[in-house]
């Protein structure tokens, strides 16, 4: 899922603002993210499992939720001209990344402001039946 999403990212980020194929991993106790500011960083997808239907002969019926949370660091005095574009690229992900057999996609964000820098920590959910 990562890979999918990174793939399409990479091919429709064109302004200032692009991709890193970098976890965002912690530098010197600094995330990388912010040490590189303008840059996409996803994390690893994580998964919960919740028992929808339990049947006796057969395997349950369950909904797996992955989720996989990104980063982005820009000026918060100086904002990028492609800024919004970029965020409706990062929305616009949530569908049409090939992520096949979701029956829910959902994307969000929030922002922090830290000092001179607005952060906006991000999360792809993705539903499936297993």
């Amino acid at each position: 899922m990562r890979t999918e999403l990174l793939t399409y990212l990479s091919a429709n980020l064109s302004g200032t603002i692009k991709v890193s194929m970098e976890l965002p991993f912690e530098d010197s106790g600094t995330p990388l993210y912010v040490k590189n500011a303008r840059k996409v960083y996803l994390a690893e997808p994580e998964s919960t499992t919740t028992q929808l239907l339990a049947l006796l002969n057969g395997p349950d019926i369950s909904e797996k939720q992955f989720t996989i949370k990104g980063y982005l660091t820009v000026d918060a005095k100086n904002r990028n001209a492609d800024l919004d574009s970029a965020l409706t690229v990062l929305a616009n992900a949530r569908t049409e990344a090939s992520i096949p057999n979701s029956f829910r996609k959902e994307f969000d964000y929030t922002t922090t402001i830290d000092g001179s820098t607005m952060i906006y920590e991000f999360e792809y959910r993705y539903n499936n039946i297993a």
